[in-house]
């Protein structure tokens, strides 16, 4: 079974409600493994994890928000208008570079 179908039946089982909350929470542990990460790497604060741990546990919050995000895109729009959007804002942001 492909990626793609199982986030349809996930994301359909579910449904919307269930599945936005969690992928506020999801956010919301991505948020926190950036900043460990970032603690860790950037500034060398000590924490409980090893920059290996954190690397991995930000590898994972990715994981599970691009799966939400999927299934927000399942539920809600189509993969072509979130594909209009990132190509308009990415060329965006290039111009923007262009201009600095």
């Amino acid at each position: 079974m492909e990626i793609a179908e199982k986030i349809k039946i996930i994301a359909e089982h579910y449904g919307y409600d269930a599945q936005s909350r969690q992928c506020i929470e999801e956010m919301a542990e991505l948020t926190q493994a950036i900043n460990k990460l970032w603690r860790v790497c950037g500034n060398g604060q000590k924490t409980e994890k090893s920059n290996q741990e954190c690397m991995y546990n930000l590898v994972e919050e990715m994981a599970d928000v691009q799966i939400m995000l999927w299934q927000m895109e399942d539920l809600l729009l189509s993969a072509q208008e979130v594909d209009l959007m990132i190509t308009k804002k990415l060329d965006r942001q290039l111009e923007r570079i262009v201009r600095e």
